[in-house]
């Protein structure tokens, strides 16, 4: 791996941990914190981990924050090891973000600011009346999508290949569907990692009908984060429909995840860390 900067670690060292299993992400997130000169490191790990695994690793006094993602559910399962929970994180019946506060863990939702960010800026710039919107996907995301979308005044319908799922997704939520998707909509939200599959629309039972049917689609997966393909951003532009990269999210994601993470600390030449040297950072590794 070509580290940029040498990752120096030391006795007081705090780990910021992730299931990502992004190699990419080991590099660029440790840059990031070398840059804003954070006595940080970042660590992540590609093997499946229980909730309460987890926690308990992001308990431990090494830790001072952990990154939740989607595999097996973990965003929904890791709440109930968790000492606090902000409401939106409740209502959403996801976390993403666990802050370790002296031994005790608060979980967060930061996916929701960031796809609000995201879909405000390109429903305003496009002109797209959107109206109605369906999220294929029953993972986390799916659920925060969910609550954006109803928050923005739209009518929105959960759906997926697997309808078991999908519907034990809605239940969970408490959510029924707005419309008939036959009736036609404007906004598709990708919210699987179905996009760097070449055969994705075979892989992806519904998901051609959707696409054709719809005006704008957003993207939750970066695949180009790992110097794969898009092949769900390739159909977008070849069939004319504003596509929204996962990347319009994650920025103002991250950013406002590290405020969580970084909150109360100094850097090594004692100064605190803002918004805009957090968002500097994300842009020159993005």
């Amino acid at each position: 791996m070509n580290i940029k900067h040498k990752l120096s670690v030391n006795p007081n060292t705090k780990f910021i941990f992730s299931t990502s299993g992004s190699a990419s992400s080991i590099e660029a997130k440790n840059n990031t914190l070398n840059e804003l000169k954070l006595n940080l490191a970042y660590f992540t790990f590609p093997d499946f981990i229980d909730a309460p695994t987890y926690a308990g690793l992001l308990r431990s006094p090494i830790c001072k924050a952990g990154a939740v993602t989607g595999k097996n559910g973990l965003k929904t399962k890791i709440i109930n090891e968790l000492d606090w929970v902000e409401p939106l994180a409740k209502k959403t019946k996801a976390v993403n973000t666990v802050i370790n506060d002296n031994g005790k863990l608060k979980g967060y939702n930061t996916d929701y600011y960031g796809l609000k960010v995201a879909l405000e800026e390109h429903i305003d710039k496009s002109e797209i009346r959107v109206k109605k919107a369906v999220v294929y996907g029953n993972g986390g995301v799916s659920g925060v999508a969910y609550h954006v979308l109803k928050h923005l005044g739209i009518d929105v319908v959960i759906t997926g290949r697997n309808i078991e799922n999908v519907q034990a997704k809605k239940t969970e939520l408490g959510i029924v569907d707005g419309f008939d998707v036959d009736e036609g909509f404007d906004l598709l939200v990708d919210a699987t990692p179905v996009s760097s599959e070449k055969d994705f629309l075979k892989i992806a039972l519904g998901l051609d009908t959707l696409l054709k049917s719809c005006k704008m689609v957003f993207c939750h997966n970066m695949p180009e984060k790992d110097n794969k393909h898009n092949y769900l951003k390739e159909y977008c532009e070849r069939h004319g429909k504003h596509f929204i990269e996962g990347r319009e999210m994650y920025i103002p994601q991250i950013v406002k995840q590290y405020h969580l993470m970084f909150e109360g600390m100094t850097n090594d030449l004692g100064s605190s860390i803002n918004d805009n040297d957090i968002l500097k950072e994300v842009l020159r590794m993005s």
